[in-house]
């Protein structure tokens, strides 16, 4: 069943989908539509090109192109379970928000049930509080929490970003998660010379950018 999803205004920017096609694009924000509240749907070709380019004739040969384009820059990874096709996006919760996610509609990708295994092998260490005992050993909840503790651990290893310290304070002192979240992910997508200065550059030109779009819709209203 289709759902209504949102686009960001700072999407267009994206320097990742800047180097897919403008098909590819217009595939990958329809696909939001079909996935379920977890981010994944079937991936099968010509089931894609009849329910999202339905009056284009020329989609079904062209879609698992479009498909492999947004694959390469990890927009969306294809899996297989019983002999099915299925995709999942995995910055699924960078482009939307979920508040109270439905039961998911397809299976796990098998990358997702390896590190809940490899969790529930090696949990953590955490400690518990104090009068209270030693608090239960819980998994993610959520992918978002994976995707977010893996920038913090890929962000500590630079020599010159600052550590845990410095990312903490940027979440603390800009508003939206998802927004930091993406701009740390570009941050680390290529080696900078000054990282921390990038990361607080990308931040204030997607506030401009904010700032613009609210400002033409205050005028069109």
């Amino acid at each position: 069943m289709a759902r209504i999803r949102t686009i960001k205004p700072e999407f267009p920017q994206s320097e990742s989908l800047g180097r897919v096609s403008r098909d590819a694009r217009l595939l990958f924000i329809q696909l939001w539509c079909i996935c379920d509240d977890h981010g994944r749907t079937r991936a099968a070709s010509r089931m894609l090109a009849s329910l999202l380019f339905p009056y284009d004739d020329d989609a079904p040969r062209l879609i698992d192109g479009w498909l492999d384009e947004l694959e390469a820059q990890d927009c969306i990874r294809r899996y297989e379970v019983d002999g099915s096709s299925y995709l999942f996006i995995p910055k699924w919760l960078i482009h939307q928000k979920i508040d109270k996610p439905s039961k998911p509609q397809f299976p796990e990708p098998p990358e997702t049930l390896a590190r809940a295994r490899e969790y529930s092998a090696n949990p953590p260490p955490r400690k518990g509080k104090e009068g209270k005992g030693k608090e239960e050993e819980k998994a993610p909840s959520s992918p978002a929490v994976d995707f977010k503790a893996d920038l913090f651990a890929r962000w500590k290893a630079l020599p010159d970003g600052g550590g845990g310290p410095f990312l903490a304070k940027v979440f603390r002192d800009h508003k939206g998660e998802d927004r930091v979240l993406e701009a740390v992910e570009r941050t680390l997508a290529e080696p900078r010379a000054d990282p921390k200065a990038f990361l607080l550059g990308v931040l204030r030109a997607d506030q401009r950018a904010e700032d613009r779009y609210d400002d033409l819709m205050r005028a069109v209203r």
